[in-house]
Order: structure tokens, then C-alpha cells, then sequence
């Protein structure tokens, strides 16, 4: 085989590589609503959830935040709560709004130096999502409902 066809079967690889990359890529982004945003919750779940001023929510949490790739450390990421909805803001990223009814679950997760709680729902919209808080969370969410 030619030196010219060695390379020709290697740039065909190499565009091959790229143009799979792209691919996944873009399914990714369709999947997910890309880096750091979270897909808009289902319709029936839209209707729930309300316009709140901050001093309208029961509870308001300080941490850090993981969505969708992008992460924010103390003290860039806040959870506001309430019994019906959650809010997450994350500097620099829309703010995620959660109904209760979108919810079917609050899971407690372990990091190397802290531990956080997740939103489990049956859309997986919240999969890529964490909030690791100051303190002891997970008992103050449980009692506004949140389990």
C-alpha cells in the first residue's frame, strides 16, 4: 500500500471520529437541554408552579450545585423552598423551578467531603442535577414535605 492511501484511510478515520463526535454530541444536547440547563418540565407540571418572591418560600438553603455539567461551589447556589415547589439558582444559570407533583422522590447523595440531596422524578429531567448544602438538609426538607 501507498504512503498517499495510508493517509487517506486516516484522515477517512479521523472524519469519521469527528463526525461521531458531533453526532453524539448533538443527541446529547437534545437529551439533556445542554450544558448547565435542565429541560422545561412536562405541561402538567408547568400549571403548578408559581411566580414566588423570596420571602414567600418556607426555607432557604446556601451550597453548592451540580447541573448538567456545570458546578457552582458555596456560596453560588441556593434552594428556595416551599411545600409546593423548589427553586434552585445557580449564578450564571436560569433558575430551576421544581413542582412537588413532579417529584416522586428525595434522595440523599455522599461526595468525598459532604453530602447533598437529588430530585427524583419519572421524566429523569432532574438526573444530572444535585445540590450539596450547608449543613443538614434532608430533615429540614422532609419536614416541608420533601421526601
Amino acid at each position: 500500500m501507498s504512503p498517499g492511501a495510508e493517509m487517506g484511510i486516516v484522515l477517512l478515520a479521523i472524519c469519521a471520529l469527528l463526525v461521531t463526535t458531533v453526532f453524539v454530541g448533538i443527541r446529547r444536547r437534545e437529551k439533556t437541554g445542554g450544558l448547565g440547563q435542565v429541560r422545561p418540565p412536562a405541561p402538567e407540571h408547568v400549571r403548578r408552579i408559581t411566580e414566588l418572591r423570596d420571602e414567600d418560600y418556607d426555607l432557604v438553603l446556601r451550597g453548592g450545585a451540580r447541573v448538567n455539567g456545570v458546578s457552582a461551589t458555596w456560596p453560588f447556589a441556593s434552594l428556595l423552598v416551599s411545600r409546593t415547589q423548589i427553586e434552585l439558582r445557580v449564578q450564571v444559570l436560569v433558575p430551576i423551578r421544581i413542582a412537588r407533583a413532579e417529584v416522586t422522590g428525595v434522595r440523599r447523595v455522599r461526595g468525598p467531603f459532604s453530602r447533598g440531596v437529588k430530585f427524583q422524578t419519572e421524566s429523569g429531567r432532574l438526573d444530572k442535577v444535585s445540590f450539596w448544602p450547608v449543613g443538614k438538609a434532608a430533615k429540614q426538607l422532609a419536614e416541608l414535605g420533601w421526601y
